[in-house]
This record gives C-alpha cells, sequence and structure tokens, in this order.
C-alpha cells in the first residue's frame, strides 16, 4: 500500500509499506517525528474509495510514548495520509 507522509516527519514523502501495517509501525517506518512536531496533533485521514468521505483521526502521539494505551492500533489503507503539523509557540 502507498502511504503518505507530510509535515514534521524525517522523511515525507511516499512509502510502500506491506499490507497490515500499522500506524505506530508505518510512523517509525516514516522516520519518526522532527523535534518540531506538535506530538499531540498527528493526524491520520483517510478517504472512504466508494463514498469520497474524507475521515480524520488526531493522535496523541506523546500521550503514547508516555505508556497510555490505545484500544486498538489502526491499520492503515492504500491511500492514507499522515499528517504531523508545527507545534506553536507554547506547545
Amino acid at each position: 500500500i502507498d502511504v503518505f507522509f507530510l509535515g514534521e516527519v524525517n522523511s515525507p514523502g511516499t512509502q510502500a509499506l506491506p499490507r497490515g501495517t500499522t500506524f505506530l509501525q508505518a510512523l517509525a517506518m516514516g522516520g519518526g517525528l522532527t523535534p518540531f512536531a506538535a506530538d499531540k496533533r498527528v493526524q491520520l485521514r483517510r478517504i472512504n474509495p466508494r463514498t469520497g468521505a474524507s475521515q480524520l483521526v488526531q493522535i496523541n502521539y506523546r500521550a503514547l510514548t508516555r505508556g497510555v494505551t490505545i484500544s486498538r492500533d489502526i491499520v492503515l489503507a492504500d491511500g492514507d495520509v499522515i499528517l504531523v503539523p508545527s507545534r506553536g509557540l507554547f506547545e
């Protein structure tokens, strides 16, 4: 599958990943976050191929690195976009 990395990641661009790759695995394959990343506001954007509807999932990566568990790690689909915005002045 093709997954797109945008923003404050160390390796932005398209990555060809195996089916079944999870969000956290993909983030690691994308080189991780830069020091300027807004790690509380990482976004996963997905377009439903049948309806064209856009889905946005916001993930608090900082909480995950501090041991918070997530109910399920999201399995990525072809065309998913992982967007890591820049942190603001007081983040």
